[in-house]
C-alpha cells in the first residue's frame, strides 16, 4: 500500500522511540502526513499547531511498530462482459 499523501497514526517500536526522542518528544505514538516513501522508510511531516514548519523527518521502517489510517477502496470500473460471441 502506498502511504504517500495519507495522514497516518504511527506507534513507534522501542528503538524508534529512542532514536526519535528529540524529534518526536513525549510519546510512542503520533500522527503525521506521509510525504514520500521508499525502501529506507517514510518521509513524514508532523503537523504542529505552534509552528508552521516545512521540516520533514525520515521515519525508518524498523522504527515503526504499527500504523493505522483511513482506507477507502477504489470503486471498481465497469467492464464489458467477458465471454464468447457468435459471429453474425
Amino acid at each position: 500500500m502506498d502511504l504517500t499523501g495519507r495522514l497516518v497514526h504511527f506507534w513507534l517500536a522501542p528503538g524508534g522511540q529512542e532514536a526519535l526522542n528529540e524529534v518526536i518528544p513525549g510519546g510512542s505514538d503520533f500522527e503525521a502526513l506521509v510525504m514520500e516513501e521508499d525502501h529506507v522508510g517514510l518521509w513524514i511531516w508532523i503537523p504542529d499547531v505552534e509552528y508552521q514548519s516545512r521540516e520533514v523527518t525520515l521515519l525508518k521502517w524498523e522504527y515503526v511498530a504499527s500504523a493505522t489510517l483511513e482506507y477507502q477502496p477504489e470503486v471498481p470500473r465497469d467492464r464489458p462482459p467477458v465471454g464468447f460471441r457468435r459471429s453474425g
